[in-house]
């Protein structure tokens, strides 16, 4: 009960930033609900990020650690990755918050409900034993159903820079 109360509240909090955002300049909205993922990669070109997952891993990258921030609260344990500016968070209740810049969120996991606003890339496949490996949608369209093979999406568009 205290996580549905949770996630409608974050949506009242977060549909009116999200509407707001896709009217401007090639910024989009890329949301999960409930996912149960084997994968889910996003990579942000620049925006933010905020989010939960029930339990599972957590792999951070900031490739530009000084264009933004990554905050993550609720792991277990957490520990560096095998690259530079790489972190991984295991656990329970994980919750997450990208302000700014470029990044790389990766999933394995189940409950994972996020909200991502400005332009990147996503790649996500469900857990294929899964009862219901969850929605997600672009743009405040209609939920889909994660997919069970591979599927990659993107979310917002970079100006189109012209030179003379």
């Amino acid at each position: 009960m205290r996580r549905l109360c949770l996630i409608l509240l974050c949506g009242l909090v977060a549909a009116p930033v999200a509407v707001a955002s896709v009217r401007a300049t090639s910024d989009g909205v890329f949301e999960l609900r409930d996912v149960t993922a084997a994968s889910a990669v996003i990579n942000g070109t620049r925006g933010s990020i905020w989010g939960q997952m029930d339990s599972g891993r957590l792999t951070v990258t900031d490739p530009l650690p000084d264009d933004g921030q990554i905050y993550v609260t609720g792991a277990e344990h957490s520990r560096p990755g095998l690259n530079e500016n790489v972190t991984v968070y295991t656990g329970k209740n994980i919750h997450f918050r990208v302000t700014g810049g470029k990044y790389r969120l990766s999933f394995k996991g189940s409950g994972i409900d996020l909200t991502a606003v400005g332009v990147g890339t996503v790649s996500l496949l469900g857990d294929f034993f899964a009862v219901d490996a969850g929605d997600y949608r672009i743009d405040g369209v209609k939920w889909i159903n994660v997919p069970l093979v591979v599927k990659t999406v993107t979310f917002g568009s970079l100006p189109v820079v012209l030179t003379p």
